[in-house]
């Protein structure tokens, strides 16, 4: 009879530890496949962000060549207006 009341306290005890060592080993397993698939999201909105500021800048000279040209066009009617102007007094 103790025999039997020693193994079924071996057999518990063994399961208690197995249970804590396993659940420890499988929550250390998920939170390296968390932090892997953060890391893949973290690379991912990385070069979205490089590549957006890369357009951005690439628009901002576009937006400079315009207002280059809107002045300039701009000049060229403020001229042409005074033009219209003398050959109206004339």
């Amino acid at each position: 009879m103790d025999n039997i009341v020693i193994t079924a306290l071996f057999s518990f005890v063994s399961t208690i530890i197995g249970y804590i060592v396993g659940s420890r080993k499988n929550n250390a397993e998920t939170d390296r496949i968390v932090l892997e698939n953060m890391k893949g999201v973290i690379e991912v909105y990385t070069q979205t962000i490089e590549d957006l500021k890369h357009e951005v800048s690439e628009l901002k000279q576009e937006v400079k060549e315009y207002k280059t040209c809107i002045n300039k066009l701009e000049s060229e009617l403020n001229q042409f207006k005074k033009q219209m102007k003398q050959d109206e007094t004339r």
